[in-house]
């Protein structure tokens, strides 16, 4: 268990339990008609809280290092520095690549107007 994590705000989304199945299987309605059960009767609540909070400790983190604080914590550069260093590189592949393509395109077209230039004039 990572102690260092915190949660900021509530679940988006909270899904139910599945157990995929091949096409047309037989297994499909009783199994999930089990789990439908399982989850009514409150067994599926009381399995999760006994595998998820009270084996080795239910993972708990020392008191010492759990935060309670609802402040929000600040992010420094170190932080998100590194998403500043790959904006800044994307930007200086883009400005390298719009000036090759205007140079390729402009010769080109010299290319191209000295052609019709030099067939207009014979």
């Amino acid at each position: 268990r990572n102690c260092e994590l915190t949660q900021v705000g509530g679940m988006l989304d909270s899904k139910g339990y599945g157990i995929a199945t091949p096409p047309d299987s037989p297994y499909r309605m009783p199994i999930s008609a089990a789990i439908l059960k399982l989850q009514e009767e409150g067994k599926l609540h009381i399995l999760k809280t006994r595998w998820w909070k009270e084996k080795r400790g239910g993972g708990a983190c020392r008191d010492d290092t759990t935060k309670t604080s609802s402040t929000a914590n600040e992010l420094g550069l170190a932080n998100v520095g590194g998403v500043f260093v790959v904006l800044m590189g994307g930007m200086g592949v883009a400005c390298v690549i719009a000036v090759c393509e205007f140079v390729w395109k402009s010769r080109k077209v010299a290319v191209e107007e000295r052609v019709s230039s030099i067939l207009h004039d014979t």
